[in-house]
């Protein structure tokens, strides 16, 4: 089968993350032959020639469809409990699957989005199964990945993207690490370039002007326990049309930058999340696993008088108009294992802690689940595009 699932999947099942919800699921309703072939006569209707099964449970209704399947019929089993593909893989489940079978098992929904369409496949083309034994949560985490599945519509953004204004900007802190590469890194096109210096107004900050020819706005406002405050700080000093911001350990490539430039020219979306790729522990592999992968961020949004962030920390952006999407495409890479040390990250994230009183305890792992690049990329011929998002209650 020719997708990255497989291998995807191994680098997941070898990490077991401590509190990771089990999955619930009963004895499925019927027999699991009779619900295989029920779904294959459905399959044939169609003339699906891909199976997708959201939800293992307890195996059976996959092994059933395994056996009564054509032999050039693939079958898809999408798993948000990495926990349960590894006990059932324990009792000899992958053994069952023939060359055409793979499971994709991550307990990101969005990973699991993204991976299906970067190997090709659509809802359209194939045939839908959301698994009748699950139940509870699960049941509904999985009926949600479906729906997101066949929900998200790839569409066309323009050629050009000329006629709007971007606004770049950032929250920066004086001591960051290449600073100079960072400001440099924004295309000639971006006429404005707003930096939140998280300082107090007698402190210096490094003189970045030299480094682009955009207007600078440089504001210090320190962090005092409220991120959201720092934000919207930004956010009243960016004039363009269209607003981008990233973090000082971030990056956009060339290619990329005209991708953002396009995606402000479109009529169809007035927000878009950026996958976010981790580099651990060099340039060529990413964090993946347990939301470390896409990360999805909104970074890419129509500017106007009601956006507002809120809580004061993991801030939400608030006041959004109009569809949002997602520009697979486009990766933000984040630098910061390749930037900082661990013991500056550490310190990073108790000043986090000491900003929430209390009310939150980060803590930096050892060793991280990653894969090469190349795995979480479009295959070969898959090219993605941006994706339009359904408008779901996620909950």
């Amino acid at each position: 089968m020719p997708n990255n699932f497989e291998l995807y999947s191994a680098r997941i099942l070898d990490y077991s993350l401590a509190g990771q919800q089990q999955e619930e699921f009963s004895t499925c309703p019927g027999t699991a032959t009779e619900t295989a072939a029920k779904h294959l006569r459905f399959a044939d209707r169609r003339g699906a020639d891909t199976l997708i099964l959201f939800g293992a449970a307890d195996g059976r209704l996959a092994e059933a469809l395994v056996k009564k399947k054509h032999a050039d019929q693939e079958l898809v089993i999408c798993d948000l409990y990495p926990e349960q593909i590894r006990q059932l893989n324990l009792s000899g489940f992958d053994k069952t699957l023939d060359e055409r079978c793979a499971i994709l098992t991550d307990s990101s929904i969005w990973a699991q989005l993204l991976l299906l369409f970067q190997n090709g496949y659509g809802a359209t083309e194939s045939h839908l199964i959301l698994n009748p034994g699950l139940t509870g949560k699960s049941k509904s985490r999985h009926q949600n990945l479906q729906k997101l599945f066949s929900g998200t519509k790839n569409i066309e953004i323009p050629n050009k993207g000329e006629s709007s204004t971007i606004s770049a900007a950032a929250i920066l802190s004086p001591d960051e690490p290449e600073l100079e590469k960072f400001i440099s890194c924004f295309p000639d096109w971006i006429e404005e370039i707003v930096l939140v210096w998280d300082c107090r107004e007698s402190e210096s900050i490094p003189e970045l002007r030299k480094f682009h020819n955009a207007e600078i706005i440089n504001i210090r406002h320190p962090l005092n326990a409220d991120f959201s405050a720092q934000r919207n700080c930004m956010l009243t000093h960016c004039s363009g049309d269209w607003i981008i911001y990233l973090d000082a350990d971030e990056r956009l490539d060339n290619k990329n930058w005209e991708i953002v430039r396009r995606a402000a020219a479109s009529s169809e979306c007035k927000s878009w999340y950026l996958p976010r790729m981790t580099f651990y522990p060099d340039k060529d592999h990413c964090r993946v696993g347990y939301g470390l992968w896409p990360d999805l961020q909104l970074r890419l949004f129509k500017n106007n008088d009601k956006i507002k962030f809120v809580n004061k920390i993991h801030e939400q952006l608030t006041g959004l108009e109009g569809s949002t999407g997602i520009l697979p495409d486009c990766p933000i890479e984040h630098l910061t294992h390749l930037l900082k040390s661990r013991e500056k990250i550490e310190l990073k994230l108790k000043s986090f802690d000491k900003s929430t009183d209390g009310r939150f305890n980060h803590h930096l792992g050892t060793e991280y689940p990653h894969i090469l690049n190349d795995f979480i990329s479009p295959r070969k011929g898959c090219e993605v595009g941006p994706l339009l998002l359904p408008d779901i209650n996620m909950s």
